[in-house]
């Protein structure tokens, strides 16, 4: 696939929200993450617009390959991982479920799981990129 202009500024600013996550929560634990309101803002929405690129750029990987748009950003994994565009539905299908939780029942969020999200599970961020990178390559 011939480099995007497009994704690869979307995949900067990925990075940029994983690392300002690393760096916002080096050293936090559970506890503080969890009383700290501050916090767990910041975590959320960040979270979210690091899934809301990653839906973007599954979404415009579909429209360069011609593959019409999605109705769902679960079908928009779904249909990349059938083009071959995208290894596998996890953890990106987790990714959308949880961004749907953020916008849609937001008063159900639970500190821990994002607190897991934006400490532990950064690295998909990065398989993501790096299934992107070696598309554009």
């Amino acid at each position: 696939m011939k480099p995007n202009g497009i994704i690869q500024r979307k995949l900067s600013l990925l990075d940029d929200q994983v690392l300002q996550l690393r760096q916002h929560l080096a050293g936090v634990s559970r506890e503080k993450f969890r009383d700290d309101w501050v916090l767990r803002s910041m975590a959320e929405r960040a979270l979210q617009v690091a899934i809301e690129i990653v839906i973007d750029i599954a979404e415009r990987l579909l429209a360069g390959a011609g593959a019409g748009p999605a109705a769902t950003a679960a079908e928009a994994i779904d249909k990349c991982v059938q083009l071959g565009l995208l290894q596998s539905t996890s953890p990106y299908k987790d990714m959308v479920r949880y961004r749907n939780l953020i916008v849609h029942e937001y008063e159900r969020i639970d500190p821990d799981i994002t607190f897991a999200l934006a400490t532990a599970k950064l690295d998909d961020f990065r398989a993501f990129r790096a299934e992107i990178d070696h598309l554009t390559s």
